[in-house]
């Protein structure tokens, strides 16, 4: 039986659990201090998706970001300066077996996607409700004890969870993020400073989404959505079109969820539905004004509207939603006002 314990310095920053232990890794190597959300937004935010999926469940497939694991990982991993790889298990014992190993050589790895259902110190969610997309940073493991230390983006403290508990929330998946019993191996190589990261992360969004290479993409994708947006309703049936909705919702979060309205609970939500511009606008205030770099204070305000439009987006699919008020005709100029935010923002980003 076996022991062993990384010590690492954990910066808590709730909502960005696939990235927040590689930050910690990166704040170990470069002793740089970071905006909250810095990673996740950076990969995530402006990459925008229409996509007609006529065969799913999910006709039409929007998106006003990218959240999938995978995708944002090989997005910043080059601008970083990490190296990455992805391990899916059959069995936990492969699996905890590969992490542990990980932990022996020295490199805490990432686990994960888990179901926040098995983890005890989520009380609100412990045994109740099923999140199968959450991460955390192995940082140790008992044999002795039958369990593993971690960090977790939304606790201060390490936390230990026994193999039973781990055993369970490992046992998910969720599409575009990853399979059960996934360990991600993590190597800082070439670490660049934080404003060389957003320097090339804000140019290359700003490229994508201005001249993206595909039709359903950045601002082209963005454009046909709105052409198509008004007919939607009639094109569709009443289920597919509130699905399309209910769904879009959900990604305006902090984290994938539909607002309180929407599951008949009569309280304030717990998240922020802004589409990732609330944070984008925060990174990019903060780093603004700790590099004295006026472009990206500017942007700022500018995404700071992005946020407000899209809590008002939010707003009017809840009312429709709730049978409260049909205010669907509005959407189309709602969303075409996000479209020129987005233009007006990376364009200056771009340069």
């Amino acid at each position: 039986m076996q022991k062993r314990l990384i010590t690492l310095k954990h910066h808590a920053d709730d909502y960005e659990c696939m990235w927040n232990g590689i930050e910690d890794l990166y704040i170990r190597e470069t002793g740089e201090t970071l905006p909250p959300s810095f990673f996740f937004i950076l990969a995530s935010f402006g990459s925008f998706c229409y996509m007609k999926t006529p065969k799913s469940k999910l006709k039409r497939m929007i998106a006003l970001g990218d959240g999938r694991t995978k995708q944002m990982y090989e997005f910043l991993a080059p601008i970083v300066g990490f190296d990455y790889k992805h391990y899916e298990y059959k069995m936990f014992e492969q699996a905890i077996n590969k992490a542990k190993s990980e932990i022996d050589a020295g490199y805490p790895p990432v686990l994960g996607a888990l179901d926040m259902c098995y983890l005890p110190y989520y009380s609100k969610f412990y045994l109740g409700e099923h999140i199968p997309f959450h991460y955390v940073l192995m940082t140790g493991y008992d044999d002795d004890a039958q369990c593993i230390e971690l960090f977790d983006c939304g606790r201060e403290e390490m936390q230990v969870l026994p193999y039973t508990e781990l055993r369970k929330a490992w046992n998910c998946s969720y599409s575009g993020l990853s399979g059960p019993n996934t360990v991600c191996t993590v190597r800082l190589c070439a670490a660049k400073t934080k404003y060389q990261i957003a320097k090339e992360a804000l140019e290359k969004k700003a490229k994508m989404f201005l001249y993206p290479q595909v039709g359903f993409t950045g601002r082209k994708g963005f454009q046909k959505f709105i052409q198509e947006l008004p007919k939607l309703k009639s094109e569709l049936t009443k289920e597919d079109y509130d699905n399309i909705l209910s769904n879009l919702v959900m990604f305006f979060g902090a984290v994938p969820t539909v607002p309180n309205a929407l599951r008949g609970i009569r309280k304030p939500d717990e998240v922020n539905f802004n589409g990732g511009f609330d944070k984008m606008c925060r990174v990019l205030n903060e780093i603004g004004k700790e590099f004295g770099n006026d472009t990206w204070l500017k942007v700022s305000i500018i995404f700071q509207q992005g946020a407000e439009i899209i809590s008002e987006i939010k707003d009017v699919i809840v009312a429709y939603l709730t049978g409260e008020k049909d205010r669907t005709d509005e959407l189309t100029e709602l969303f075409t006002k996000i479209m020129e935010i987005m233009t007006e923002g990376f364009i200056l980003l771009e340069t």
